[in-house]
């Protein structure tokens, strides 16, 4: 007669395997993130703000940025501000056509945060080519317990969207500010 944990073994989908995971503990908050990732500093970050870029095999990047909540808001007031100032300079960097996928509003760790889902076109380079498709997916967080602001960020291709849309929500998932 087979153990419970085989039972369970053999009820899993094919394909879906448990990933084993990493925490990353730094300047009082954290965050989950696959092991077989590589974490890489912004060479200029400090405990006020900086950002953490989490790399997979295949080169597919999720960024956790963090900052002072209080210079942020004289910018963008809200959290809603602050996610349509993000937005507005994504549209501006790559000058192409931006269309929402999808904005709603979630919990994270006992905050309402923002996240959006972007389409965005990239214009062809040169005579030859056709536009690029790419996705940017982002949670913005507004702390108040500790002063500070998280932006949780990826762009994705239509190869690597699953992989970057898990382990973007397995960070946003896990992450602790205060």
């Amino acid at each position: 007669m087979a153990s419970q944990e085989n039972a369970e073994e053999l009820d899993l989908p094919l394909g879906d395997v448990p990933v084993e995971m990493d925490t990353l503990k730094i300047y009082g908050f954290s965050f989950d993130f696959p092991k077989d990732r590589k974490l890489e500093f912004n060479p200029k970050f400090k405990r006020t703000d900086g950002d953490v870029a989490v790399k997979a095999p295949d080169k597919a990047v999720v960024f956790v940025s963090w900052g002072e909540l209080e210079r942020v808001v004289k910018k963008a007031p809200t959290i809603e501000d602050h996610a349509k100032f993000s937005l507005d300079r994504v549209k501006k960097s790559v000058q192409g056509k931006l269309n929402s996928v999808d904005h709603k509003e979630i919990d994270v760790n006992g905050h309402t945060a923002v996240y959006n889902r972007v389409k965005i076109q990239v214009p062809k380079r040169g005579l030859i080519g056709k536009p690029n498709e790419q996705e940017v997916t982002s949670v913005h967080i507004h702390c108040d317990k500790t002063g500070r602001f998280y932006v949780i960020y990826a762009t994705s291709t239509p190869l690597n969207i699953d992989d970057q849309t898990k382990t973007l929500q397995e960070i946003v998932d896990t992450l602790r500010c205060h």
